[in-house]
């Protein structure tokens, strides 16, 4: 899985949510079923789960995997299947992720670098409000996470049938 992404292409940190917090349901509406071997091109909302990693291109290839591959903790699997429901707000979620994946703290998301102009200013990689919510989103996560049957144990109890 190329640029770090944890599903799809098509999600930079470009790409805005809702920003509310009213993630009810936590369906993937209109989500749609794609038979094994065929290739379809839609977009996504992701997060980057591995901090470092250069930027998704939409020209590469992204494979959509169960996210159960690329982590075990559960408060990263909930916080991704809130982002599923598209109510959320992407930068905000890429701070919680990295927060979880990366043990970034808050004050290190806040003051992360985007960008380094020639003229010596700086633009930062989140705004402090950006965080801020992404931290309630964190918390969320986290408390549906204990409240919700390990889906990792789950998994690991079918495969040993």
């Amino acid at each position: 899985m190329g640029g770090g992404m944890g599903m799809g292409g098509g999600g930079g940190m470009g790409m805005g949510g809702g920003g509310g917090m009213g993630m009810g349901g936590g369906g993937m509406g209109g989500f749609q079923n794609i038979e094994p071997g065929k290739v379809r091109k839609f977009k996504v909302m992701t997060v980057c789960l591995e901090h470092g990693k250069k930027e998704p291109n939409p020209r590469v290839k992204y494979d959509i995997v169960p996210i159960e591959s690329l982590t075990k903790k559960p408060e990263v699997i909930e916080l991704c299947r809130m982002l599923g429901t598209g109510q959320m707000n992407q930068s905000a979620a890429q701070a919680a992720a990295w927060h979880f994946t990366d043990g970034l703290s808050w004050p290190q998301l806040v003051n992360k670098i985007g960008a380094r102009h020639l003229n010596g200013t700086v633009d930062r990689y989140f705004h402090p409000n950006q965080v801020r919510l992404g931290m309630q989103y964190a918390r969320v996560a986290s408390d549906r996470a204990k409240l919700r049957p390990s889906q990792v144990d789950k998994i690991e109890s079918l495969s040993n049938q």
